[in-house]
């Protein structure tokens, strides 16, 4: 009887001792997330991944390794991650975001999962501005050797614009005799490779980095300040603009330069056409950017197998075919006198549309806002300007739709970001003053 209570007492002490222990915690298990964009492993490194657990009651972050793989150690449960990054590349904003969906992370049981990016592509440089039609000049006539472009950086990241290469159209005015329409009603190149640019591809001989929300002015023809002798002009003289400068065959007077600015900020090219300027238009333009190496847009000038005579022949009208596909923007203008006779020149796939402008008024070619990209900006709270009223309604032009003042908004410190439709009657607009002119 005994023995039998002291087996009792002692299957008792280890019950007890069994219900009073505490569970051991389970210990963390190895997880890894890999990123993932079009099906291929997203191998770039020291990116931000973030691991959430169901609850979120907590983050970890972790950071990518050289194939794009981010590690954690955690406790079994149930976890979701998301990775966003951002950079530039061949003038356009990359977006990389993508999360998973939520997933069980088992004890003892090491795991990869896929964390699949979706790729947001976006122009990061602009044409943002125009100005080539002159401006009155007293006591009579008008003046045009003040022309100039502005390229901005339409995204929150520096924009590399080293490789930028500027050029325009055949024919040099909307309204003149386009022969790259054939007998379809259609331009030839329509559906084709290329286009067909004219007189000379330009391009930076030095590095450019282009700030975030920022821009770079380029004169056409004479960087100095032109109300000096014009006072409805504007000035070019500033130490941070750039200049088409003069080379063997670009010899005329309207070349010239201020001091101020640096050869670095000299931009070259390769002439292809006759003439002793680069024949701009100062009616009615075709401009395009494109992306391309210096060296490469100077091969691609002097290649005469990359010449095409459509327009005419000889050196006066050929054109070089320009890759398409290096395009990243573009604008169409067409003169208001002029434009029932006027034809597009860019194919729908780059352009659909034209601006209209008014010569020889000061009249400018500007980029219309986008609204809601620009109110949606955190940091441009209370800093937007409205009742924009440099537009040109009143005689019958045209203006921003947005109703933000773009360059009294960027005065007051915000943030602008500018429309693109691929349609230049939708993005741009003709503006009464240059935005140089304060």
């Amino acid at each position: 009887m005994k023995k039998h209570l002291f087996l009792f007492s002692l299957l008792a002490v280890a019950v007890l001792s069994a219900c009073n222990k505490t569970p051991k915690d389970p210990e963390p298990v190895a997880v890894g997330l890999q990123l993932v964009c079009d099906g291929d492993n997203f191998a770039v490194a020291d990116l931000t991944v973030a691991l959430q657990d169901a609850d979120a009651s907590f983050t970890l972050e972790s950071k990518t390794d050289a194939s794009g793989k981010a590690s954690f150690l955690v406790k079994p449960g149930v976890y979701s991650a998301t990775c966003t990054y951002v950079t530039s590349e061949d003038g356009q904003r990359l977006a990389y975001s993508g999360g998973t969906s939520p997933f069980t992370v088992r004890e003892e049981t090491p795991s990869t999962y896929n964390l699949t990016l979706q790729k947001v592509a976006s122009r990061q440089i602009v044409i943002k501005e125009v100005y080539s039609t002159g401006c009155p000049k007293e006591p009579s006539g008008s003046y045009s050797n003040d022309a100039y472009i502005i390229l901005y950086n339409n995204s929150d990241i520096e924009a590399d614009a080293t490789n930028v290469v500027i050029g325009m159209l055949f024919p040099y005015n909307a309204q003149g005799n386009n022969k790259f329409y054939g007998e379809d009603g259609k331009l030839i190149y329509e559906h084709a490779d290329w286009i067909p640019a004219a007189s000379a591809l330009w391009s930076f001989t030095s590095e450019v980095k282009i700030p975030a929300y920022s821009q770079i002015v380029i004169a056409l023809y004479g960087a100095v300040n032109h109300t000096e002798t014009i006072p409805a002009s504007v000035d070019l003289s500033n130490a941070s603009y750039y200049w088409m400068s003069k080379n063997e065959q670009f010899v005329n007077a309207k070349y010239v330069v201020a001091d101020a600015i640096p050869q670095s900020h000299y931009l070259s090219s390769v002439p292809f056409n006759m003439g002793n300027a680069w024949l701009f238009s100062n009616t009615a333009p075709a401009l395009f950017i494109g992306n391309m190496g210096k060296a490469e847009a100077e091969a691609l000038a002097l290649n005469t197998e990359a010449y095409d005579y459509t327009q005419g022949t000889g050196a006066s009208n050929q054109a070089v075919k320009f890759p398409q596909a290096k395009v990243i923007g573009c604008v169409d203008v067409f003169s208001a006198a002029n434009v029932s006779t006027s034809k597009l020149r860019f194919p729908a796939s780059l352009n659909t549309g034209a601006v209209t402008i008014t010569g020889k008024l000061g009249y400018t070619v500007y980029r219309n806002v986008d609204k809601a990209a620009t109110e949606a900006l955190p940091e441009n709270e209370g800093k937007l300007v409205y009742d924009y009223a440099m537009g040109t309604v009143d005689v019958g032009g045209s203006t921003d739709p947005s109703g933000i003042d773009a360059e009294a908004s960027i005065a007051n410190g915000a943030h602008i970001i500018y429309l693109q439709t691929n349609s230049s009657a939708g993005d741009f607009h003709q503006r009464k003053q240059s935005s140089l002119k304060k």
